[in-house]
């Protein structure tokens, strides 16, 4: 290889790094109220450092840029930190469309398990599901139809909190694991639609390799 290759090839992946940072990823995060979204956030933000949540979050904040390192490779992303309430639902679709979200990541943990009238996830996730396959944007009692870049690439189900129920339940294969089942129609409605959705583990808090890998793998495979 000549030293001129060797140069145009450090240029264009020099380039190629240069394009993922002005152009990151759109990624929305949501899910209900005290799942983990937050913690997520603060991971992606300042690695392995995951303050105490005190407060649930209020409304929408802006979208702030996230840098992903792993492998020997980088992403560069933007997420935005949402209320879980019923109350911030509207955000979640404010912010979808807006930003033009290619990825999205819908976080729970285990307690429609543990506390089988407790449904709030259930209800989040009919939510999410229903606005992403709707041919319109309702919103402000107007309707935006949505073009093709209006839909994610891919959706991802997030079980956090691994850490904390790993040992309550017996599985042999995690894709199998119940606490996916409520879900499951509302994936299966979204591949129907041509939007692929997975599932995922992940402690947000506790283990920022699962995190990181999680976005990165998203990114890639998708």
């Amino acid at each position: 290889m000549s030293v001129m290759t060797g140069f145009v090839i450090i240029c264009i992946e020099q380039l190629g790094l240069l394009w993922k940072k002005i152009n990151p990823h759109a990624v929305g995060v949501y899910g209900a109220t005290q799942v983990g979204k937050t913690t997520l956030h603060h991971q992606l933000r300042t690695r392995g450092d995951v303050p105490e949540i005190k407060k649930r979050t209020v409304g929408r904040e802006r979208a702030m840029r996230k840098t992903i390192k792993i492998d020997g490779d980088q992403h560069t992303i933007k997420t935005s930190d949402i209320g879980g309430e019923t109350t911030y639902w509207n955000e979640w679709l404010y912010d979808m469309r807006t930003r033009k979200v290619e990825y999205i990541i819908f976080m729970i943990d285990d307690r429609h398990l543990t506390k089988h009238f407790d449904i709030e996830q259930q209800l989040c996730w009919t939510f999410l599901v229903d606005t992403i396959c709707a041919p319109y944007w309702d919103m402000e009692n107007r309707k935006y139809k949505k073009s093709d870049k209006d839909y994610p690439k891919a959706v991802g189900i997030w079980a956090n909190k691994f850490d904390l129920w790993k040992d309550k339940y017996q599985f042999k294969d995690i894709q199998q694991h119940h606490i996916f089942d409520a879900f499951k129609d509302g994936a299966n409605k979204l591949n129907d639609k041509g939007i692929p959705t997975y599932k995922y583990i992940v402690s947000a808090k506790s283990d920022s390799e699962m995190v990181y890998r999680g976005v990165a793998t998203m990114i890639e495979d998708y």
